[in-house]
């Protein structure tokens, strides 16, 4: 009996006879075969063969009747990508760098991710990566690993926490060494491998870890300049735990309105109990995808990790010693925009978090002091969030929740909840909040004898706020409108 005669899904089997049919001293190596020791669901096959990478890999694509890529031609690497009703399996075919498939495996990563199995069938564990899993112990492949390719640290506290292990003896170390050398690491891999930390269950601790290390010296130095930057009641931490806090509850609202996990304490359970009526609508919502394959909920991560960081260049105290962050909403989002674009992020994703962090006040405002938004604060807030304004309201909760880490006043956390739900009202509901215009842009210069310029813009939001509020129904009326608003101005300008 080998390994693959354990194999209980015929499409792992599949691929297995295709790729030995093509090249027979093909052997699948690194995080496959750990998947399988652990029982995990495997998603991503690599192989290593003597052969041309790409040839194999065309073969095997055209066996499977699967998209083919050519991933590197310098290297001879190919990615097939099949396609199946209930799963998409990525498999990587390389040719063999080293002379052996030794010299290959040890310059992996680290010693679980460093396990192949054979063509015959066997396990080959030369580090012995098997003993390690079975110890819950991360271990690097050699002391150079880590220096060799610095973006290993990131992915070091990710298996960490992904895998429930603990890092061997002297890993902090070698981390710590490694972590200034991510400047030299391509902004994409640094990205990447962020944001698969970031999408874990409990993003939190990874952000934290990474920051213990030095690595959030490189990745993310406007986190680091958020430690020691003191707050006022109600917050309870300085802004960078407020971050962490923010974080862990933004993650815990997107995986119970994904349906990922439930609710483990009194107040998650309150929390839920509110939310869960609406969880098919904002499920739908936050598994959207901004671009490629990632979706909303990962950017609304991102955003509550970004919302503050403009309060370390805006902090005052005023003349009582309260702590004062006048317009930090407008430095974070020029900060986090910064960030995005310098790791090359999509124009929608970059969007999405600007506006979640330009706008995360407009709510808390109207909670902090007292009142309900109007039906015109709630249409200006959808007009000028778009589909960030859903997320919006949700980092809303999750800012109000992490200045306090753990709610402890009933009455005040069925407020906040009372507010969100009061937010989140117009999207619940067919009618939207943000009506179609009446008339466009072309329209209101024929009628009006007006020329192009800002100012057909403003007559149209003026318009379309006037329709929310039931001061005009029909294009006669919108007619009637815009005149009667540029003849007041007129008159004002005299």
């Amino acid at each position: 009996m080998t390994w693959f005669d354990d194999f209980s899904d015929p499409h792992l089997q599949k691929v297995q006879r295709v790729m030995l049919t093509h090249a027979p001293d093909a052997a699948l190596i690194g995080g496959a075969v750990r998947d399988l020791l652990l029982g995990r669901p495997v998603q991503d096959m690599d192989y290593v063969t003597r052969r041309d990478g790409l040839k194999v890999g065309r073969r095997v694509a055209n066996a499977l009747a699967a998209a083919f890529y050519p991933l590197d031609e310098e290297r001879r690497i190919a990615r097939v990508v099949w396609q199946q009703p209930t799963q998409t399996l990525v498999v990587d075919i390389a040719s063999l760098t080293g002379m052996t498939l030794l010299e290959d495996i040890r310059r992996r990563d680290f010693t679980i991710n460093a396990m192949a199995i054979l063509p015959y069938g066997d396990l080959y564990d030369p580090l012995g990566g098997q003993a390690d899993l079975e110890a819950r112990v991360l271990r690097p492949c050699s002391p150079d690993s880590l220096r060799d390719d610095p973006v290993r640290t990131i992915r070091a506290v990710r298996f960490l926490l992904a895998l429930n292990l603990k890092p061997a003896p002297g890993l902090d170390h070698l981390i710590w060494h490694a972590a200034p050398s991510l400047v030299r690491v391509s902004p994409e891999r640094r990205r990447d491998e962020f944001l698969k930390a970031l999408a874990l269950p409990r993003p939190h601790w990874a952000v934290e870890r990474m920051t213990d290390w030095r690595i959030s010296d490189v990745l993310m130095p406007e986190l680091v300049a958020l430690q020691g930057v003191e707050q006022s009641p109600p917050h309870r931490f300085d802004v960078y735990q407020h971050t962490l806090e923010t974080l862990r509850w933004a993650s815990r609202l997107d995986q119970w309105l994904r349906g990922t996990c439930a609710p483990q304490s009194k107040w998650e359970s309150v929390i839920y109990r509110r939310l869960e009526p609406y969880a098919a609508a904002l499920n739908a919502y936050l598994q959207t995808p901004l671009s490629g394959d990632r979706a909303r909920w990962l950017w609304f991560r991102f955003a509550a990790l970004a919302h503050d960081w403009g309060k370390a260049t805006t902090f005052r105290e005023d003349e009582t010693g309260r702590a004062t962050f006048l317009r930090h909403e407008e430095e974070s989002a020029h900060l986090a925009e910064a960030w995005l674009k310098g790791y090359h992020c999509a124009r929608p994703e970059i969007a999405f978090v600007r506006k979640l962090c330009q706008g995360h006040m407009r709510p808390m405002s109207l909670f902090i002091a007292g009142e309900r938004p109007t039906r015109r604060a709630l249409f200006r807030f959808y007009r000028d969030m778009g589909d960030a304004a859903v997320a919006g309201i949700l980092l809303f909760l999750a800012d109000f929740l992490g200045a306090r880490g753990e709610p402890t006043d009933a009455a005040e956390l069925e407020a906040a909840l009372d507010t969100t739900l009061t937010w989140l009202d117009p999207f619940l509901h067919e009618d939207p909040i943000v009506p179609a215009p009446l008339l466009n842009g072309t329209e209101v210069m024929q009628a009006l004898g007006l020329q192009p310029g800002p100012r057909i813009g403003q007559l149209l939001q003026t318009l379309q706020e006037a329709q929310v509020m039931g001061q005009v129904r029909t294009r006669e009326e919108a007619l009637n409108f815009l005149q009667q608003v540029i003849v007041s101005t007129s008159s004002a300008g005299r």
